[in-house]
C-alpha cells in the first residue's frame, strides 16, 4: 500500500504537423513506507523520489509492472489503461501547441525536444457506475534526469535521437 507514481519519457519531434511519441519503457517510483496521512513530514512515506536521497530505491521493470499489475487486476488490461494515459498526453500537447509563442510551444523545422511526465492512477465511476482507473498528470520537466533509462535500457539515447532527429 505504498504510494507511487510513474515517469513517461515524451518527444516532441514536431509542433506543424503535431507529432508527438511516449518512449515505450516507463518508469516506476515508490514510496518506502506504506501511505497514510499522519506524519506529514516523513519523506519515505509521501515522496516517491528516492534517486536524489540516501535511501533505499525499489526498482521495478516496466514489464513486471504491467504483469503484477494485470493479475491484481484482471478486469483492466495494462494496454487500455496506457490508452488513456496516451490520450491524457495527446490532448497536453494539443493545448501546449495551440497558441504561438509566447503563450504556447512553437514551430521549430530543425528543433526536438525530450520532456519526462509523472502520473499517478486514481480509481473513478463511469456513466454506467462501472469502476474505471484514470491517470492523473503531476507534472511535465523539460530535459529531464535520464540516468536511470540509461542504466536500464543502455539503447535510450539511441532510440531518442533516432525518433527526434532521424524520423525512424
Amino acid at each position: 500500500q505504498v504510494k507511487f507514481d510513474i515517469r513517461y519519457i515524451i518527444l516532441l519531434s514536431s509542433v506543424e504537423p503535431l507529432k508527438v511519441y511516449a518512449y515505450n519503457r516507463f518508469w516506476l517510483r515508490f514510496a518506502n513506507i506504506p501511505f497514510s496521512l499522519e506524519k506529514l513530514d516523513v519523506y519515505e512515506k509521501h515522496f516517491t523520489v528516492m534517486n536524489y536521497k540516501d535511501t533505499d530505491l525499489k526498482q521495478m521493470f516496466c514489464h513486471d509492472f504491467i504483469r503484477m499489475f494485470e493479475e491484481q487486476y484482471p478486469d483492466f488490461a495494462w494496454k487500455d489503461v496506457e490508452a488513456e494515459i496516451f490520450k491524457m498526453l495527446k490532448l497536453v500537447f494539443e493545448g501546449a501547441t495551440s497558441h504561438k509563442p509566447p503563450a504556447g510551444i512553437g514551430h521549430c523545422p530543425q528543433g526536438g525536444a525530450m520532456y519526462a511526465t509523472d502520473l499517478m492512477l486514481d480509481w473513478d465511476t463511469d456513466d454506467n457506475g462501472h469502476r474505471t482507473m484514470v491517470p492523473k498528470l503531476l507534472e511535465f520537466n523539460w530535459l529531464p534526469d535520464c540516468e536511470r533509462a540509461c542504466q536500464y535500457y543502455p539503447e535510450f539515447f539511441n532510440n531518442v535521437f533516432n525518433v527526434l532527429w532521424l524520423d525512424e
